[in-house]
């Protein structure tokens, strides 16, 4: 994607990602409750390590939205 559909997406999926990482209604646990018992899962699926990811790719689109407007 380039331009502005790519600085677009990147605002749209680090803003998802921020809200699944806040917790906002659950949104984590909903998450866990779906993938929980799919083929497939472990331990280590736990609503608290899916907030982690999230909030890592959160952070990781957000410096790359703002790398993108800057230069």
């Amino acid at each position: 994607m380039g331009g502005w559909a790519g600085l677009g997406w990147n605002l749209a999926f680090s803003a998802a990602t921020l809200l699944v990482a806040l917790n906002y209604r659950d949104a984590a646990w909903r998450i866990h409750g779906c993938m929980a018992n799919g083929p497939g899962s472990n331990r280590l699926l736990t609503p608290a390590m899916i907030r982690f990811t999230c909030g890592v790719l959160a952070t990781v689109s957000t410096v790359s939205l703002a790398v993108g407007i800057w230069l």
